[in-house]
Formats: structure tokens, C-alpha cells, sequence
């Protein structure tokens, strides 16, 4: 499984290089028609569905089973927590104001872009929706038939999802989980999918013993995935060429695109495992940051755009700074990042009593609320 966190440890990285520069150069650059800046938004658009691959796989081998065959209730409860944490967190990052006051005077494009999904959101309720369904999955045969049901459903819904018929009668907050038309980046339908494919992988990797595993990814990514990705990339260039329209094929409602980059991806993990065998000594490295996709998601995000308190290294100047100040930028983010992860590992790890962690979790909430309350 170390591939697996090396996987998710690149396609973290790659996300904080991604939105940092996205987000301090000029379009004028970051979309150029160059081949460089062409593979630049290749590959952004490949993080997410690695990080969420991974992170399916990851809850098959998270999922332990009772006597019973079916998944324990304290793990159920567990994920069931974390999903609503995850949602609560990402809207708790674009909060409209800097106090719980301020939000009835929120104009209505104010909370278009409030209640626009994003990854956490997308993760959290994903989680969830994990949850109902593997509840009485008793096997990880079962399990796996389950995931495979959910893809196909996922993908057939899609389309009657983005229809204005469908989503205008549902509340203004459940819209923006269903398309991308209320300002979400990343709808349940279809990118959701992505968790699920991951969930398949991993009920295959749990059927196998630990030292086949590498073997198997490789099989699979280089033998199966990466023809296959190559063949669905040409077939929709060719279908674009003969007027195809790309929202069919290329942009991110798009159900063919889920297919092909799902193949990338699992190409990327077989890479993944072959790059694993030259960094061997760098292994836990990558279970430690691997594990804490969570904290590098937030600190990354709260460092380049700040918060309603506080400014970040973007905030004043969005989309304006040269290549050098970027990279520059960048450094800051990326280092910083990966710092405070390590300090919040330490932490965990640290010889600290119950009381003495449970007065810190609460000093830390209560700060939060005062910020809420006060805007300080």
C-alpha cells in the first residue's frame, strides 16, 4: 500500500503547485497555447481523480468488518463524522463574512459562490453516500458489485442530473451538489465517481496478498490502464475534430472524461510503484503526508487565499504576479504546508494526556467561535 500513499503524496503536491500558480499568475499565461502550459492544465485536471481513486481504495482497507460480515458501527460512525466535518470545513473556508451576523446580508451571487461545491464538500458527502451503501455489503465481493452498481448509476443519472428540471425544483443548497450550473467545481454527478472506481481497486487489492499488490497495479496501469487511456484520449480528439461538441468529451460534467482519466490514473499508480522501488527509504514519508491529505488540502488553501480574519500570500495579488514572484510564492506555500502537516503530526504523536488534549481541541473550537461571533 505504500504506492497508494506515494500516489496521493504527488497528486497533493501537484494540487498546491496547481493552485498557487493558478491562482498568482495572469490567465494570459496559465491558459498560453504552448505545449508546456497545455500539459500544466493536463495534469491539474488529473489530481483530483487520483487523490479521490486512492482515497476509495483507502475506505475498503479502513472498512473492518464484525463477526457478522458486515462493517463495524463505530467505523460507520466514524465516517459518517468525518464526512459531515469535511462539508462543515468546506464551507467554513469561503465563509461569506468575518461574523455569523453578516450572513443575512449576503447577496445572492454572494451564496452562489458559499454554497458552490468544492473537493471537501464533494469528499464528505461522498463519504457518506459510502457509507449507506457499503452498510450491509457483507464481503468485499460484495462490496466491490456494489461499487460497480454505484459507478454505472453515477454515470447514467448525469445527464438527467444537469437538466433544469431536475435540479430547479430541489432547495438552493442541494442544487450545487448535482451540476456545476450553481457555481460548484466539483458535483457529486459525475466526479463522485472517481471515489467509487477507487473502492473496485481496492476490493481487488484486499483479495491479494501484500507482496502481489505492487505486481498487480503494474499489470493493470501499464497492460489495461495505460493502452486504454491512450485509446479513449485519441478517440476523443478524433471525435472533437468531426465537431463533437467538448462538453461531451473533455470538460468536467463530462461522463467519457471520467472513463479516460480514471485509466490515467491508475497508469499513474503502477508509476507510482515502479518510483517507489528507486525511493524505497523515503517510504514512511510518504505515509505520513499520504495520511494527511485533509491538513495539506486546508493549510495550503488557508495560506495562499487566507480567511475572512486574515489575509493569504494571493490575497491582493490574484492573477498578477510575474513567473519569478510565483515561483517564489509557491516555495512559501508549498514548504509552509508541509511543515505545519509534519508539526500537526508531531503533535498526534506527542506524550500528551487526554485532559491535557481535550482542554487544547476545546481552547481551539472556542477560538473559532469567538471569531465567528466577533469577526476579531
Amino acid at each position: 500500500m505504500y504506492a497508494l500513499d506515494l500516489a496521493r503524496f504527488v497528486a497533493m503536491l501537484l494540487m498546491v503547485q496547481g493552485h498557487v500558480l493558478d491562482a498568482v499568475l495572469p490567465d494570459g499565461v496559465t491558459h498560453a497555447d504552448t505545449w508546456f502550459w497545455h500539459v500544466w492544465n493536463w495534469i491539474r485536471g488529473l489530481t483530483a481523480p487520483v487523490f479521490l481513486l486512492v482515497s476509495g481504495a483507502s475506505h475498503v482497507f479502513a472498512a473492518k468488518r464484525g463477526p457478522d460480515g458486515y462493517i463495524r458501527q463505530e467505523v460507520i460512525q466514524r465516517r459518517i463524522r468525518m464526512g459531515v466535518m469535511l462539508i462543515a470545513i468546506g464551507y467554513l473556508l469561503v465563509l461569506p463574512g468575518r461574523r455569523l451576523i453578516d450572513l443575512p446580508y449576503v447577496t445572492t451571487e454572494g451564496w452562489t459562490q458559499v454554497l458552490g461545491i468544492n473537493i471537501l464538500q464533494l469528499i464528505g458527502a461522498t463519504l457518506i453516500a459510502f457509507v449507506m451503501i457499503m452498510e450491509k455489503s457483507s464481503s468485499v465481493l460484495s462490496m466491490r458489485r456494489r461499487a460497480l452498481t454505484t459507478i454505472l448509476a453515477i454515470l447514467l443519472l448525469s445527464p438527467i442530473m444537469h437538466l433544469t428540471i431536475v435540479h430547479g425544483h430541489l432547495p438552493m443548497w442541494l442544487r450545487p451538489y448535482m451540476t456545476m450550473k450553481y457555481g460548484s467545481l466539483f458535483p457529486l454527478f459525475p466526479i463522485s465517481a472517481y471515489l467509487f472506481v477507487g473502492v473496485v481497486l481496492g476490493t481487488y487489492l484486499a483479495e491479494l496478498h501484500e507482496e502481489q499488490r505492487g505486481k498487480w497495479l503494474m499489470r493493470i496501469g501499464f497492460r489495461f490502464a495505460l493502452p486504454s487511456a491512450i485509446l479513449l484520449y485519441t478517440v476523443q480528439q478524433i471525435l472533437m475534430a468531426r465537431g463533437v461538441h467538448w462538453h461531451y468529451l473533455s470538460s468536467s460534467n463530462s461522463e467519457f472524461l471520467v472513463i479516460a482519466r480514471s485509466a490515467v490514473a491508475l497508469a499513474f499508480i503502477a508509476v507510482c510503484v515502479v518510483l517507489l522501488r528507486y525511493t524505497w527509504a523515503w517510504r514512511n514519508v510518504y505515509v505520513l503526508f499520504g495520511k494527511k491529505g485533509l491538513y495539506i488540502y486546508v493549510l495550503h488553501i488557508v495560506l495562499l487565499f487566507g480567511t475572512p480574519w486574515w489575509d493569504g500570500v494571493a490575497r491582493g495579488h490574484l492573477k498578477s504576479m510575474s513567473i519569478g514572484w510565483a515561483l517564489g510564492a509557491l516555495a512559501v506555500v508549498l514548504v509552509s504546508t508541509l511543515l505545519l502537516t509534519y508539526g500537526v503530526h508531531r503533535y498526534e504523536q506527542a506524550d500528551i494526556t487526554v485532559r491535557t488534549r481535550t482542554v487544547i481541541r476545546r481552547t481551539l473550537i472556542g477560538a473559532l467561535m469567538l471569531q465567528l461571533a466577533l469577526g476579531l
